[in-house]
This record gives structure tokens, C-alpha cells and sequence, in this order.
């Protein structure tokens, strides 16, 4: 059973549509998609900003994927900047994958255990 408990907290995607715009946090235990807007903080096990998301906050996640908009601060052990994307933001990582045609802007810092600072 106790091998089942981790599974159970972690949950299904839960996915924001194109058309929401949710105002607030999010603090969810398992993976999140958003295609839709979000003005407020996240903090999940993993994040992906779609093409058209947006978040303005800060993120807290084991693993985050920016194809849309983010703005505020990143705290993420893997971050990855697909190429159309459009980060403003203070980043603090343990990986960090930059693709040709991404856009950065901010500060990015190194650090072991990124998720600790928050």
C-alpha cells in the first residue's frame, strides 16, 4: 500500500483551457498544463506553459517547459525555453536548456536545490 500513496498524491494532468483565465494561485501535487492564462503563483510537480499560456507569478516545479509567456520568477530544478517562448523573469535552476530562438530576459542563477529557496 505504501507504494501506492505516491501515485495517488501525484494525480492526473490538470490542464488550464486557452479560453480560462484563472486569477490566483495554483498549488496542485501532480503535473499541470497551461494554455489559458494564470495570474497568480504555481507551485506543482511539473509545469508546461503551452504556445499560447500564459503565467505571470511565481513558479515553483520539479520540472518546467516554456513554449508561451511567463513572467515573475522560476524555481525549478529542469527548465527548458522551447524557441518561441517569452520569459521576463528571475530564474533559479539545476538544469537549464535555452533553444535557438527563445527569449530571456532577466537573471539566471545556478543553484543545487532550487526548490529549498522558496
Amino acid at each position: 500500500m505504501h507504494e501506492l500513496k505516491p501515485a495517488a498524491s501525484i494525480g492526473r494532468t490538470l490542464s488550464i483551457p486557452r479560453t480560462a483565465t484563472i486569477e490566483g494561485g495554483i498549488d496542485y501535487p501532480g503535473p499541470l498544463v497551461v494554455e489559458g492564462t494564470v495570474l497568480g503563483d504555481v507551485n506543482c510537480l511539473s509545469l508546461v506553459v503551452a504556445e499560447r499560456g500564459i503565467v505571470e507569478g511565481t513558479i515553483k516545479s520539479e520540472t518546467v517547459t516554456v513554449a508561451g509567456e511567463v513572467s515573475g520568477e522560476i524555481f525549478a530544478n529542469e527548465l527548458i525555453l522551447k524557441a518561441a517562448c517569452s520569459v521576463n523573469a528571475e530564474i533559479v535552476h539545476k538544469k537549464l536548456l535555452l533553444e535557438s530562438g527563445a527569449f530571456f530576459e532577466g537573471k539566471s542563477r545556478r543553484h543545487a536545490s532550487p526548490l529549498q529557496l522558496v
